[in-house]
């Protein structure tokens, strides 16, 4: 599972310019993957890492420049590729639910190669690296135990196909749920996936999300949510059941911007949520304050966890985003029946446990409000991670763009 941030009217004006920042860069990337010990490749197959002592659950974590596969005490895996600083759709990385491999696209379609992207496999126990063909591909989510979905424009318009990762010679499966794939994957559990699409039509713009199962082909319609394309998804399976929550971006960029929580049923059902406990004084819904959710997931305790930031509104200012003012950072809540709950008071954007006492924290400035830097881009969607045990954090790396781990572990 990827912790991922929305987007926000900031990050869309910077669209252009990191395009054209990812163009420069790619210009400087040598495209190979390293373990540590210096071996490279582009074609099919990687050298495997040098084997070390075992050391616990992996994680990944991207920069603007590399994805980072850590391994315990072995030697991180490093795999250079663009990731965009200003949209987390080109950016998408996911674990196998076996937690064995973590699976991304290349960054060739960032670079205006869309028919050279290849599906870029790491084996979290070797460190090997396999990079596969996949031309046309931009959305992928993990299926069964070691397989990925991926998503098309090739033959198109949407195409899905299935890739068993442990067979990655093997041919890829079509696959078809008797009527369209719609264009996002929001998520998936081994036997279903979520889909999404977001409508302008019928004067009531908002996304519109399937529920895909891939043993009966069988498809759960969900009433239409008022919230942008950028909507936080979680889902796992449990005992034989499918778990799901979404959040809804209300209102992006402004300052009154509600943003609930949905438990969905596998059959059509929409739950709300009582987010009191994180909401800013004076909140009215609608019409002053807002809260932003940064991430969304189950944990191991069967619990589902997020992390949210709020703030109050400046009637005074003039400028839509300069009427924010921060109240918290984001923190986590945890949601114990229909009520959220204050799990820690340090700031935490992304949230990955790694067992009981450990776990990775991946902290980001909100920027809920105005911001005068000259790296205004990079310094609100890139931060610190830690690793914390025990409430104590040891900072690990700096100029971190995601974080993510396997979903046995979250």
């Amino acid at each position: 599972m990827t912790g991922a941030r929305g987007i926000t009217v900031g990050r869309l004006a910077a669209l252009v310019v990191v395009v054209l920042a990812v163009a420069i860069a790619a210009t400087l990337l040598i495209t190979r993957a390293t373990d540590g010990s210096g071996t490279s490749g582009r074609g099919g197959e990687d050298k495997a890492a040098t084997p070390g002592p075992a050391g616990g659950t992996p994680y990944a974590y991207t920069t603007e420049q590399e994805l980072v596969l850590v391994r315990g005490d072995r030697p991180p895996t490093r795999v250079p590729r663009v990731f965009d600083l200003a949209d987390p759709h080109r950016n998408t990385v996911v674990w196998t639910h076996d937690g064995h491999r973590v699976a991304f696209f290349s960054d060739d379609e960032l670079l205006d190669r869309r028919e050279d992207t290849r599906l870029i496999t790491v084996d979290a126990r070797t460190g090997e690296v396999h990079r596969l063909p996949c031309p046309g591909c931009h959305d992928l989510a993990p299926v069964g135990d070691h397989d990925v979905m991926v998503l098309s424009y090739e033959p198109g318009p949407t195409s899905a196909f299935r890739i068993d990762l442990d067979r990655p010679t093997a041919p890829r499966t079509e696959l078809d749920n008797g009527s369209y794939w719609q264009p996002q994957l929001l998520g998936a559990t081994p036997t279903h996936v979520l889909t999404g699409q977001y409508e302008m039509s019928g004067g009531d713009p908002g996304m519109e999300l399937r529920l895909n199962d891939l043993k009966t082909a069988g498809i759960t319609v969900y009433p239409r949510f008022e919230s942008n394309a950028y909507m936080p998804a979680a889902l796992a399976a449990v005992g034989g059941g499918q778990r799901i929550a979404v959040a809804a971006r209300h209102n992006p960029g402004g300052c009154a911007a509600p943003f609930p929580i949905h438990v969905l049923g596998p059959k059509g059902e929409v739950g709300g949520s009582d987010q009191s406990a994180a909401l800013p004084p004076g909140y009215i819904a609608g019409v002053t304050g807002g809260i932003d959710v940064s991430d969304l997931w189950w944990g191991p305790d069967q619990h589902l966890y997020a992390t949210i930031s709020a703030w109050t509104c400046d009637k005074s200012q003039g400028a839509r985003d300069g009427k924010k003012r921060p109240h918290r950072p984001a923190t986590l809540f945890r949601l114990d029946g229909d009520r959220w709950v204050s799990a820690g008071d340090q700031p935490a954007t992304v949230v990955r446990p790694l067992d009981r006492d450990t776990r990775m924290v991946l902290v980001i400035p909100d920027c809920n409000g105005p911001v005068e830097r000259a790296d205004g881009i990079t310094y609100c969607n890139t931060g610190s991670l830690y690793r914390e045990e025990a409430g104590k954090r040891t900072k690990v790396a700096d100029d971190v763009l995601s974080l993510s781990a396997p979903a046995t572990a979250s």
